[in-house]
């Protein structure tokens, strides 16, 4: 590392090769991206394309990269893909991998992350699929993407039975942290890459918890004093642990500390909660289970607790999903057969693994941090499930003449925001399989749940859901963000309007919200 750690300079931390691979650098600082002798070294002499793939609001950042790019002689092109984790599907992946093919893309081409977590995930992956593993650049925006998701070498996709099943060890040829990126970046997100900070603060660096106590408020801010020297502190941490151990066969898995519980939380949310903010809530949860485990002080767990709230990031989750947290740890990548396996920590700076722990101890843990019922004066919200079927995980980005400029993740957001409002527990999903919206249609008639359900394409011709639908036990209704009589021909006819309980259409999100209106007066 060279450089001092201020935001008017640029901090080089280097990541040590592995087996098969090269070094690479992460740059820190403000204006990294306007380097552009230093983009040219990354995307080095061979490459004649670039690919720049960034969700629509980064769009000009991308254009910028893009202009630099052709200014040095590349042929570029521009993917654009949704936002968050909508991003990480197996289909979105294969748009890319067309484009690549109908671009010519060869080995020697390099492809170009721009964006958060999810993002840098998806071009990473894109990379090592194609052609079998081809050179890649991370522009990571987000204080989460800076720490965690750029570097390392990590990429991956989700798929329905959970987070980052399908993926590869493929580094990038560099990474470019500019921090004025943050200066734009909503304070939920900045916050919510503060847990990763956090997590490297207690797994091998406490003066990072030492920074963050003194000035909580600070950390929360682009404008922050030390919040350079936080990012650094922590891609420093990941880079120390990950030189040498590409492949997760050693020291690596420390990474995973509170990861576990963390990535049973967002999928049991249909990747709707903020991964910083699952990943807070497993720290406490993995730092209960070492104290019950006679490995970590109270006061330890405690100190969990108060720098997670101090900077806003929860450290509890709702007491009634236990079971369904238990079964999709069990399919977590950190488990070795039938044994689930934690990173847990015998005190700060000093992690460990704890190997199948005991049902009891797992209980426990949970136990600590579910948070308690409300009372009598207030009955627990009614549970709502929002199905949604193919494509609708890029809203904003398809045709937004037709479906509304408004994200899937807007889209979840004012579903949940509303169903508060309502008295209702909104839990909103979004499958590109048929398959997989048949299940939550079974989910939902065996628990009584009422549905509100955009089949999407499935409308049409699906009479696998047209026959789930018809199983329903609970108030059922139909939505469409467009009026598809006003559309093609094909979409004219739904086998599934004949068994829904109503149908709203037309109306973009409006018609969910009529739909959550209608169930919550019934």
């Amino acid at each position: 590392m060279s450089g001092p750690t201020g935001q008017r300079s640029t901090t080089r931390v280097r990541v040590g090769a592995g087996p098969g691979t090269e070094p690479y650098e992460v740059l820190v600082g403000r204006g990294v991206l306007a380097d552009r002798d230093g983009l040219h070294r990354l995307i080095g002499p061979r490459a004649r394309r670039v690919a720049i793939l960034h969700p629509r609001a980064l769009t000009d950042t991308a254009d910028a990269l893009r202009a630099r790019a052709e200014e040095l002689g590349y042929e570029t092109l521009a993917l654009r893909v949704p936002d968050a984790e909508a991003a990480k599907t197996a289909a979105v992946a294969a748009d890319c991998w067309e484009a690549l093919g109908r671009a010519g893309f060869t080995r020697t081409d390099v492809v170009i992350g721009v964006g958060g977590g999810a993002t840098t995930d998806l071009a990473g992956f894109v990379a090592a699929s194609w052609l079998r593993g081809v050179r890649w650049i991370a522009v990571p925006t987000t204080v989460l993407a800076m720490v965690d998701a750029a570097v390392g070498g990590k990429t991956g996709i989700n798929t329905a039975e959970g987070k980052n099943l399908v993926g590869a060890f493929h580094p990038p040829a560099g990474v470019l942290c500019d921090l004025a990126a943050l200066d734009t970046l909503p304070e939920d997100d900045h916050v919510s890459g503060l847990a990763e900070i956090i997590k490297a603060g207690f797994i091998a660096d406490p003066v990072i918890l030492d920074l963050i106590e003194a000035d909580p408020a600070g950390a929360r801010t682009p404008s922050g004093t030390h919040l350079a020297e936080l990012i650094v502190r922590s891609v420093r941490v990941k880079a120390d642990v990950v030189s040498g151990d590409l492949r997760e066969a050693g020291p690596r898995e420390v990474l995973n500390y509170g990861h576990t519980l963390a990535h049973a939380i967002e999928k049991n949310e249909g990747y709707t909660w903020r991964h910083g903010e699952a990943v807070a809530v497993g720290l406490v949860f993995a730092a209960e289970l070492a104290r019950l485990d006679g490995r970590l002080s109270a006061d330890e767990v405690r100190r969990h607790r108060e720098v997670l709230s101090s900077v806003g990031l929860p450290t509890g989750y709702r007491g009634d999903r236990w079971a369904a947290l238990l079964d999709t740890m069990r399919l977590d990548k950190k488990t070795r057969g039938a044994t689930l396996r934690f990173i847990v920590l015998d005190g700060t700076g000093r992690p460990a693994v704890l190997a199948d722990p005991a049902p009891e101890l797992l209980a426990a843990a949970h136990a600590a941090i579910a948070l308690p019922h409300t009372g009598a004066a207030a009955p627990d919200p009614r549970p709502v499930l929002v199905l949604n079927g193919p494509n609708l995980g890029r809203l904003g980005s398809r045709e937004p003449g037709i479906y509304g400029t408004t994200t899937y993740a807007g889209l979840v957001e004012e579903c949940r925001t509303l169903g508060r409002e309502l008295g209702l527990d909104v839990d909103v999903r979004q499958t590109d399989d048929e398959g997989q919206l048949v299940r939550w249609l079974h989910e939902a008639a065996d628990r009584e749940v009422p549905v509100v359900l955009n089949p999407a394409a499935f409308t049409h011709y699906s009479y696998a859901v047209r026959d789930a639908v018809a199983q329903r036990t609970a108030q059922l209704i139909e939505v469409h963000l467009s009026q598809p009589h006003a559309r093609e021909p094909f979409r004219h006819h739904s086998v599934v309007s004949a068994v829904a309980g109503g149908t709203i259409a037309g109306l973009g999100i409006g018609s969910y919200r009529l739909a959550l209106h209608a169930i919550a007066a019934g």
